[in-house]
């Protein structure tokens, strides 16, 4: 029996791509955490130049740990994280340096 379906599901949705999307301005990060409300948007594509911790809240006002906390490494790689949507309607992105040089952020959320 032939396959009729066009596309999969997730195809058909749409569920990779978005209408919308925010070229944000070149951000300095140091050693006191900073957030960004990602609450809108499915993916963050961000590329930094230092190491750098991250980690999603649902609140602007947690603080980021450290020990707990995700990094990138700084260099050449843009990397594509996915917005938790589980966590609750308000997500939160925190960003802090790992090493002892500030960190120049470039994202774009979509």
């Amino acid at each position: 029996m032939a396959n009729l379906q066009k596309f999969r599901a997730h195809e058909s949705l749409n569920a990779d791509s978005a209408a919308v999307w925010s070229l944000q301005s070149i951000n300095t990060v140091g050693s006191s955490a900073e957030s960004v409300d990602v609450s809108s948007y499915h993916t963050v594509h961000i590329i930094t130049d230092n190491d750098l911790y991250f980690d999603f809240t649902i609140s602007s006002s947690d603080a980021l740990v450290a020990a707990n906390a995700f990094y990138l490494m700084g260099g050449d790689t843009i990397y594509s994280l996915k917005v938790p949507r589980g966590l609750g309607d308000n997500i939160y992105l925190w960003l802090e340096k790992k090493g002892s040089s500030d960190c120049s952020v470039r994202m774009v959320l979509s």
